[in-house]
């Protein structure tokens, strides 16, 4: 009775790890097949199983990969950061700031570039162009946060 019950094929999801090696690595296979067709969300669901079935070291690195390209991929709020940087027409609307609320606060860029580096330094986005927007960003920065460079610039 209870080696049935332990054994019932039906049940093998409940013993843990390394039930079936070969079904993990097909599993694995169907995730990486999912990725290359650009579907994130069913490459993550047969990555975790995979990882259920058979933990690998594969499996772990695609769940990583998977993570970053699910929060990073174009809508989200990383994405959506480094695009309104890219899309700035001009050192303050990178910044977010006018020139008379930089005139009345000088250090109204420094605060403004603080927050902003965080959200789009390449070393936390990995959104596609967080680097472009990182430069853009130190250049505004540098620019508007030099009264002589400020003035030139205006």
């Amino acid at each position: 009775e209870q080696w049935s019950q332990n054994h019932h094929p039906r049940r093998m999801e409940n013993l843990g790890p390394n039930l079936d090696p070969e079904e993990a690595a097909a599993a694995l296979r169907r995730a990486q097949g999912k990725l290359a067709a650009g579907d994130l969300d069913g490459a993550k669901r047969f990555a975790e199983k995979s990882e259920r079935m058979n933990p690998t070291n594969a499996a772990q690195a695609l769940l990583k990969s998977l993570d970053d390209l699910i929060e990073f991929r174009p809508g989200t709020a990383w994405a959506k950061a480094v695009e309104r940087i890219l899309e700035a027409s001009d050192h303050y609307a990178v910044l977010g700031l006018t020139p008379e609320a930089v005139s009345a606060d000088p250090s109204a860029p420094k605060q403004k570039y603080k927050r902003l580096a965080l959200e789009v330094h390449p070393d936390k986005n990995k959104a596609g162009g967080a680097e472009a927007a990182f430069k853009k960003l130190n250049e505004a920065h540098e620019t508007l946060s030099d009264s002589k460079k400020r003035r030139e610039y205006d």
